[in-house]
């Protein structure tokens, strides 16, 4: 298997250790999603990877990385009968 990724320090490796077991959920935060996130994909944990990233709010990403969803003009906002 290649190397882990630099951001798997061994805090984050207990967190997906406990995630992968379906525990440890709230010891995910907006400072250690993206390397959660990096670390499910590298051991193939695609559904995991997929609800990390889901569970990321669109103001946690980093500059160099990808929103996960456009913002918008607020929930129903612009289609409303006024």
């Amino acid at each position: 298997m290649s190397a882990l990724p630099d951001s798997a320090t061994p805090e984050i490796q207990n967190i997906y250790r406990q995630l992968a077991k379906g525990l440890g959920h709230e010891l995910v935060t907006d400072d250690n999603v993206f390397a959660l996130i990096d670390l499910a994909k590298h051991h193939g944990h695609e559904l995991l990877a997929r609800e990390l990233k889901e569970w990321q709010a669109p103001c946690s990403t980093p500059d160099d990385r990808p929103r996960t969803f456009a913002p918008t003009g607020g929930f129903n906002k612009e289609h409303v009968k006024h």
